[in-house]
C-alpha cells in the first residue's frame, strides 16, 4: 500500500498550528507553615520521642482476610528522619548553622510519651551546640497494610506505609514551645501478577518502606519551617488576532510593558473572544515581573470574560482563567507570609 506522507505531514502541521498558546514554565517561592523568628540563625535537631512499638502496627488484607503481619521495630527510625531533615535544611541555607543530636533523650526507663523540655534542659542543650533553638522530635507512629483483590485473570496489590511524627520548637527565652505540629504522610505502592505472591513481589519489606518513610518524612519537614520553590506552568497565548503574535514578539524580547499595551488594547476593544486570553496574558506578565496585586485582578478579569463569554470561550481556557485567578489569590496572600520569613524576597 502507498502511503501519503505529504498528507502525514499537513496534519502534523495543522495539529502544531492549532496550539493557541506556549506553555511557560518557571520556579515561585512558597512560604512555609510557620514563621521562624529572625533571630534564630541556628538550631540543633533532637530526638524527645518516646520510643514506638509497633505493636499490630502492620497487617494484610488478603482476599478479605485479615492477617497480622510480623512486629517489625524499625530502631533507626527517628534517626533516619532527623539526618535527612539536617541534609535538607543544610542544603536550602536558611539558617547559618544546623546541627544534630545523637543522644535519646526520652527513654522507655524512666520516659514518657510527648514529653516537654524543661527550660533548664534547652538551655543545656543550647549550651553545649551553640544555637538558639531546638527542633525536637516528640512523637512517632508507623504502619504497614497491604491489600491483595482478586481481579479474575489476576490479582491486585496495595502497600501503603502511614507515618505520624510530632514536632516542637524550643528556644532558650521562652516558657513554652514557639511552635508544635503533627506531621501525616504515606508512601503507596501497588503491583499485578498472575498469583498473590507475584501481585507484590516488587514491593519493598516492611523495614525498607519504614525506613523509606522516615527519609520521605524528614525531607519533607522542612517544607513546614522553610520557604520552598515550586514549578509551576502558565499557558500565555499567542495566535487568534495578529496583535497575540506582535505582543508574544515584544515578549520574546523581555519587553512586557509593549506586550501588555497590545493584550490591553485587545482587552477593551478586541472580540469578545479574546478579552479571556488578552487578560490572561496581562496577568503572566506582571506575575513575572512581580507586581502580584495587578496580575491577580488581571487574572480575575480573564476569569470574569472567560464566564460572561459563554459557548465563545472553551471549557479549557475557563479552566485555566478559573486556576491562574485561585492560585494569583493564593501567591498574593502568601506574599506578607513570605516578606515575614525572608524580607521581601520573591
Amino acid at each position: 500500500m502507498k502511503i501519503n506522507y505529504t498528507f502525514y505531514l499537513l496534519l502534523i502541521l495543522l495539529a502544531i498550528s492549532c496550539k493557541t498558546y506556549e506553555e511557560m514554565h518557571y520556579d515561585i517561592l512558597r512560604p512555609a507553615e510557620y514563621s521562624v523568628p529572625p533571630e534564630i540563625k541556628s538550631i540543633v535537631i533532637v530526638d524527645n520521642s518516646y520510643p514506638f512499638v509497633p505493636d499490630d502496627a502492620h497487617i494484610a488484607h488478603v482476599m478479605g482476610d485479615l492477617i497480622r503481619l510480623d512486629t517489625v521495630n524499625v530502631d533507626t527510625f527517628t534517626s533516619v528522619v532527623i539526618s535527612n531533615l539536617r541534609k535538607e535544611l543544610a542544603l536550602r541555607q536558611f539558617f547559618d548553622s544546623v546541627y544534630s543530636d545523637t543522644t535519646r533523650y526520652n527513654t522507655i526507663v524512666g520516659g514518657s510519651p510527648y514529653s516537654v523540655f524543661s527550660r533548664s534542659e534547652i538551655n543545656s542543650i543550647c549550651d553545649k551546640f551553640n544555637v538558639d533553638a531546638v527542633l525536637s522530635l516528640e512523637g512517632t507512629q508507623y504502619g504497614t497494610e497491604i491489600n491483595v483483590m482478586d481481579m479474575g485473570a489476576e490479582y491486585y496489590a496495595t502497600m501503603d506505609v502511614d507515618g505520624l511524627l510530632f514536632w516542637r520548637m524550643y528556644d532558650r527565652f521562652l516558657e513554652t514551645p514557639l511552635y508544635k505540629t503533627a506531621q501525616v504522610d504515606t508512601l503507596y505502592w501497588d503491583g499485578v501478577g498472575a498469583g498473590i505472591n507475584h501481585s507484590a513481589a516488587t514491593f519493598p519489606s516492611i523495614e525498607d518502606a519504614v525506613v523509606e518513610l522516615g527519609e520521605y518524612l524528614g525531607f519533607g519537614f522542612a517544607d513546614k519551617i522553610i520557604p520552598r520553590w515550586e514549578s509551576v506552568s502558565r499557558k500565555l497565548y499567542t495566535t487568534g488576532n495578529p496583535y497575540f503574535s506582535s505582543a508574544t514578539e515584544w515578549m520574546s524580547k523581555g519587553n512586557h510593558y509593549e506586550a501588555e499595551k497590545l493584550w490591553g488594547y485587545l482587552y477593551e476593544k478586541g472580540k469578545e473572544k479574546d478579552k479571556c486570553k488578552a487578560a490572561n496574558n496581562i496577568a503572566i506578565s506582571k506575575e513575572e515581573r512581580g507586581d502580584l496585586r495587578d496580575a491577580m485582578e488581571w487574572a480575575y478579569k480573564s476569569y470574569q470574560a472567560s464566564e460572561l463569554s459563554g459557548s465563545i470561550t472553551s471549557g479549557e481556557e475557563r479552566r485555566t482563567a478559573k486556576q491562574l485567578y485561585l492560585d494569583l489569590v493564593r501567591r498574593f496572600r502568601d506574599q506578607k507570609k513570605l516578606d515575614k520569613q525572608v524580607g521581601g524576597g520573591q
